[in-house]
Formats: structure tokens, sequence, C-alpha cells
């Protein structure tokens, strides 16, 4: 599955980009927007899109082909959105839909990548609900997409 962006192409170098203690991305004197990526052993591209100075968008890997292997979804530094994760061929094995860093539910696929094999909603660790209401209050984000959009690829 290939990505419909190309974070190799409009990657800036790592190096070109600064972090501030508030977590918050610098390329210069201005808050960095765009892709940026390396390489990892073995040929594997990992890449994470801001907007802002801030994680917002499509983050994850692509094979030394050009596929996607695993593909996240940030607003406003939060991992908020749908992960998907793809097999070998290209296609869907699971989706993770997460709210402010929580994962609220998972849709495994069976090898043809569109048919469900199950659908789970973890259990919520101690706290998790306080803490997304308060996150919810200070960085409102758009409602988390529900599992029935987990093969669509074109939802996050």
């Amino acid at each position: 599955m290939r990505p419909s962006y190309d974070p190799i192409a409009l990657s800036v170098p790592d190096e070109e980009v600064r972090v501030d203690r508030d977590q918050c991305s610098w390329r210069g004197q201005e808050r960095f927007t765009g892709f940026i990526g390396e390489t990892l052993d073995g040929g594997v591209y990992e890449f994470q899109s801001y907007r802002d100075g801030w994680l917002d968008g499509p983050s994850g890997q692509i094979s030394p082909d050009g596929d996607l292997i695993e593909e996240e979804w940030y607003q406003g530094n939060h991992l908020h959105g749908i992960t998907r994760e793809f097999r070998q061929d290209g296609t869907l094995a699971t989706a993770t839909g997460y709210r402010y860093g929580y994962p609220i539910w998972i849709v495994r696929f069976d090898f043809d990548g569109s048919t469900v094999l199950s659908t789970d909603r973890p259990e919520p660790v101690h706290g998790q609900p306080e803490l997304i209401d308060i996150l919810g209050s200070k960085n409102p984000l758009p409602p988390l997409r529900g599992p029935e959009d987990a093969a669509d690829l074109s939802k996050h």
C-alpha cells in the first residue's frame, strides 16, 4: 500500500529541525511545517509530519519498496486518529483508534486486508478517562472516528 503523499521527497534533514523545551519544533526562526525523516538499517524510511511546530498529520514507516509498513495520525502533538499496520504484501493487518495517545479500539483483519476478524476495546488504564477529559478541555481535538472506518484509508 503506497501512501497518497510522498514524505521522502518532502522531508528535510532531521538536523535542520530543533525541538524546544515545550516539544515545539523549529526550523530556523519559524515553527516547522513539513516532514522530517531518516532511513533506518535495512532501508526502512521513518518519517513524522509537523504543522506549526507540532506533530500533526501522518507519521510512520515506509518499506524500501515504497509501501507503508505503519501509518499513525497525530493532531496537536497527540497521537489522535487511526493508526494502521500493513503486512509485507500491502494488506491491512490492524487498525487502532487513538484518542490523546490512548488506544480506544483495535480492529484486526484477515489476510485479505478487508475481512474483520475481531474488534476489541481495551480496558482503560487507571486515570485514563479523566486524563482524556482534561486534555480535551485544554486542547480540544475532533472526535475519534469509530472502528467502522478502520479499513477506509481516506479516513484518519
